[in-house]
């Protein structure tokens, strides 16, 4: 495709967007890489707290999360962009034993960062010898904070970024460039007000204030990233999720008229689709290695889903 001067607008940043829409991203914002002073306060009062419980690396690279030219060298712009994953309500994610929406498709690691390489590529076409890297939620980046200052939305009282447009069914990610690119961004405000339904509708009160997480008391992370073995009372917390949750989603207004994915690589697996619930809690090795090896659920051990799937109550 021919990348001539005259198609592409005066204004760096729009146009940089104008190529995320192309790849496919259903929503790009650009911010200055710069020391996230205002994420100090939370993200140590977090750690500090044990609200990480196992998850031990979310201790480690801190300056790294801070201040991405850490990270990421002569870094001096912060492209974010949003990929819509809602697939519906499909039996799998409806009733027990349940699969979050997000894992019904191929990992959303790989399909994300592919399209991020791909948008890399046009803004080389375009602006020369840009170095940078892509992130989708594998490195030790904020990427909520770096959507809210590319005013891609909000920080739910969920924990989840919030765009007014897709809601929170969305996956982030981030290329960080050396390129300096001129913004005129202007954040998204909180619009959450007065509703607290994600609060009082998760079931183990791991949203223990506004936008902070407990993870020890969280399903998505008794099913996904505990190592250890969950006691009785976690196994029975679980609310009939065998990976991940999806209840504090489920009864935000925001996402009240989510529209479903238009991205062929994050409809769910016709496989998946095709198992009934139920299946899940006697799913042979075979066949799980045969529907789930390229999915997020890949990261679960067989036996894990074999236990998480069979309630215990």
């Amino acid at each position: 495709m021919n990348y001539a001067s005259e198609q592409r607008s005066t204004n760096s940043e729009q146009f940089i967007k104008m190529l995320a829409f192309q790849v496919g991203f259903d929503a790009c914002g650009i911010s200055k890489t710069d020391y996230l002073q205002d994420q100090v306060v939370h993200l140590n009062h977090w750690l500090d707290s044990g609200y990480h419980g196992e998850m031990g690396y979310m201790e480690r690279n801190t300056e790294k999360r801070l201040d991405p030219r850490v990270l990421v060298q002569n870094a001096k712009s912060v492209i974010s962009v949003l990929l819509n994953y809602y697939p519906g309500n499909p039996d799998i994610s409806t009733k027990p034993p349940k699969i979050s929406r997000y894992a019904l498709s191929l990992d959303y690691h790989v399909v994300v960062k592919d399209k991020l390489y791909q948008l890399l590529g046009l803004i080389r076409k375009e602006f020369g010898n840009v170095e940078g890297r892509a992130f989708v939620d594998s490195a030790p980046v904020l990427e909520k904070s770096w959507a809210v200052r590319a005013g891609l939305g909000w920080i739910g009282k969920n924990s989840l970024l919030i765009n007014p447009s897709l809601g929170s069914y969305v996956f982030i990610g981030e290329l960080i460039v050396d390129l300096e690119i001129e913004t005129n961004t202007t954040q998204t405000p909180n619009r959450c007000g007065t509703c607290t339904r994600c609060i009082d509708a998760c079931p183990t009160g791991a949203i223990v204030s506004p936008s902070v997480i407990d993870s020890r008391k969280c399903i998505s992370y008794l099913t996904i990233e505990k190592k250890t073995p969950l006691t009785e009372e976690e196994q029975n917390s679980l609310n009939g999720w065998c990976f991940g949750c999806d209840i504090c989603q489920e009864v935000c207004p925001w996402n009240g008229k989510a529209i479903n994915t238009n991205c062929d690589d994050l409809l769910p697996k016709q496989e998946i689709l095709n198992l009934v619930p139920s299946e899940l809690k006697s799913i042979s090795n075979e066949k799980f290695d045969t529907v789930f090896s390229d999915t997020p659920l890949s990261r679960a051990e067989y036996k894990r889903i074999i236990l998480n799937s069979n309630d215990h109550k």
